[in-house]
């Protein structure tokens, strides 16, 4: 019996450095009011498997694990309705929505949750999502898709996959968008191109809240579905007015009575509504939409044979109805919308903007001049470009010698330190920042940072960072205090870019150094005498994100041959033509085989070996080494 258990275990159990596990199997469910537990699918609606709403209980999965992790690791639920609080052994780790008393769906947004390192724990190891739906017409439950568990950076580049998807979307919607909006700008003569970049617009919106992204800027939910439904509402009606505009200008009464109730839906969804009401809305739009379709046909079929645009329209309204219908189907039946309808109308708006090309097309001559006018203005404004790419190549030239005086290059040696720094900006001028204080009592701190991007912004960013470090660095000594004072200075003057940063205290006269870290890779600590390497400890969360942030102070003693290794990530992220990356474990080569050099040296050695390694940098380069002699 203990031989099956050990193999049970043993197949089961898994290293936290497998980048991303599926959690597919082994999980149970007890809703409120059960004493045991049942076998739950995932990935499966809750009411398909014999629950009914309203609901509430927890999932629950029992992980084994045999080896601690050495990155940070997340959990991914997908989009959960309607509300959750998910537990790590025990330990509330994030939460959705609000349960009761205090119930509040929030359906629409991903669950994605960081795990502490220090609630791993090797063996079993307990994942439980509390769940509540009180809503009707939704499903409950983890069932859109199967949760992942491993690797943060992993599980965000998913996410960031799915974001990339519907950008790209997003982006060939805005683009038909401005293109016929530019058009009605200089050519008033029909609004059909009008209603064309209305109808992309509006389904842009209608897409906006399924980003990921979105829902981490802190934008509150309740404006999130009100943009949601509203866009979603109001686009067939800008659909119909394209159509009508671009083939018969006459809209019948029917026609004009729908518009007016998708209006009024729409209007109605930017109050605020009892979710099974909004949805309840919903079924009359598709009510709406039944009624919209024979219109659409009986007017492409009775200008079919009059205009060449009538069969453009006809066969991407002709797609876009399949994939409508494909969707709406989908959504009823299995709760899982497959977002099927945006390529539908991707295909109208492609269909509609050829339209409005053939259409134009007999406008010729006025194109002509128009053509010639707008050769004359690109012409003029090439020239100008050329004119302004000079000031700004001459502009950044200047910022480069400003931001190289800003940056102190840091080559000496003071009491027993031995001091060298390598900065490689990716472009002229970069987001990297490091610089250094000395006390007066002969104690010193250093400051590295990395932020977000490069270029001019990351710059602008880097140059705050000096004024705060000079006015700030005087004042406090404990590194975990200096950051998060660093962080309420420059959280206000901030947006959407984020700072990763190590700071450290190096106490002479007591031989001890303090450090503390915000989303910055650890530095790494040598000793030159018995040639160990070890990457230092410590955890924080990145600088930028929120005002009140929890961190704290290292230390470890000082001892002769001690050699620190500060760097950003734009080392091990160099790539070579072949896409591989530089790395963690060439670098730790690089600092093993430079046991005997001295800290400039060792820099100069890494420099020729990153740039041996890469054709070109992907981004800023920064690193220092400190010996204690």
């Amino acid at each position: 019996m203990l031989m099956k258990q050990i193999l049970i275990f043993l197949f089961f159990s898994f290293s936290i450095s497998a980048e991303v596990v599926s959690l597919d199997s082994r999980w149970t469910f007890q809703s409120e009011g059960e004493k045991f537990p049942k076998q739950i699918k995932v990935g499966v609606l809750l009411i398909e498997q014999g629950y009914k709403v309203p609901l509430r209980g927890k999932y629950h999965l029992i992980l084994p694990i045999d080896q601690l992790p050495e990155t940070s690791i997340s959990v991914y639920l997908d989009r959960v309705h309607s509300a959750d609080n998910t537990y790590w052994n025990g330990k509330l780790i994030g939460t959705t929505g609000g349960l009761s008393p205090n119930y509040y769906p929030y359906w629409h947004k991903v669950r994605y949750y960081e795990i502490p390192n220090s609630l791993v724990l090797l063996g079993e190891n307990h994942l439980e999502v509390e769940i509540e739906c009180r809503e009707t017409e939704f499903r409950c439950g983890l069932f859109r898709s199967i949760p992942l568990f491993g690797s943060q950076n992993e599980i965000k580049d998913k996410m960031i996959y799915e974001d990339v998807n519907q950008i790209v979307m997003a982006a060939l919607f805005f683009g038909i968008f401005l293109q016929q909006a530019i058009g009605y700008a200089l050519n008033r003569s029909s609004k059909s191109g009008l209603y064309l970049a209305g109808t992309a617009i509006f389904f842009v919106c209608w897409r906006l809240p399924v980003l990921n992204k979105i829902h981490f800027l802190g934008i509150h939910p309740e404006i999130l579905v009100r943009l949601l439904f509203f866009c979603q509402f109001i686009f067939p009606v800008f659909i119909m007015l394209f159509v009508h505009t671009l083939i018969d200008r006459k809209i019948t009464k029917i026609a004009f009575i729908t518009f007016l109730f998708d209006t009024i839906l729409a209007l109605i969804q930017l109050f605020e509504l009892n979710p099974d009401v909004r949805f309840y809305f919903v079924y009359i739009w598709y009510i709406l939409l039944g009624i919209k379709v024979p219109i659409l046909v009986q007017l492409l079929a009775k200008n079919y044979k009059k205009s060449s645009e009538a069969i453009v329209v006809s066969i991407g309204a002709l797609v876009a109805t399949f994939f409508g219908i494909a969707d709406v189907l989908t959504d009823v039946i299995t709760g899982k919308n497959a977002y099927l309808t945006q390529y539908g109308i991707l295909s109208f708006l492609f269909s509609g903007v050829l339209a409005i090309a053939l259409q134009s097309s007999r406008t010729k001559k006025e194109l002509r001049n128009l053509n010639e006018s707008l050769e004359m203005i690109v012409t003029l404004r090439t020239q100008e470009l050329q004119k302004q790419y000079k000031l700004l190549h001459d502009d950044l030239v200047m910022a480069a010698s400003l931001q190289s005086k800003l940056i102190p290059p840091m080559e000496f040696q003071y009491a027993r330190l031995n001091v060298a720094s390598m900065f490689m900006p990716m472009e002229k001028i970069g987001g990297d920042y490091f610089d250094y204080y000395i006390h007066e009592d002969g104690s010193l701190t250093f400051l590295l940072c990395d932020v977000l991007g490069h270029g001019i912004a990351a710059a602008l960013i880097a140059s705050m960072l000096k004024v705060n470090f000079l006015e700030i660095a005087p004042k406090i000594k404990d590194p975990s205090l200096f950051l998060k004072e660093i962080n309420l200075k420059i959280l206000p003057v901030i947006e959407k870019n984020y700072i990763t940063a190590v700071a450290s205290h190096f106490d002479l006269k007591n031989q001890i150094l303090r450090y503390s870290v915000m989303g910055h890779p650890s530095p790494f600590h040598l000793n030159l005498k018995d040639n160990s390497l070890e990457t230092l400890g410590g955890r924080g969360p990145i600088m930028g994100w929120k005002k009140e942030v929890q961190l704290d102070t290292y230390k470890i003693p000082l001892r002769t041959g001690d050699r620190f290794f500060f760097y950003t990530d734009g080392i091990t992220e160099s790539h070579s033509r072949e896409k591989e990356m530089f790395g963690e474990t060439r670098l730790r080569n690089q600092l093993l085989e430079g046991n005997a050099l001295s800290p400039k040296e060792l820099n100069e050695k890494i420099k020729k070996e990153i740039k041996k390694f890469t054709f070109r940098l992907s981004d800023d380069v920064t690193y220092f080494t400190i010996d204690f002699l």
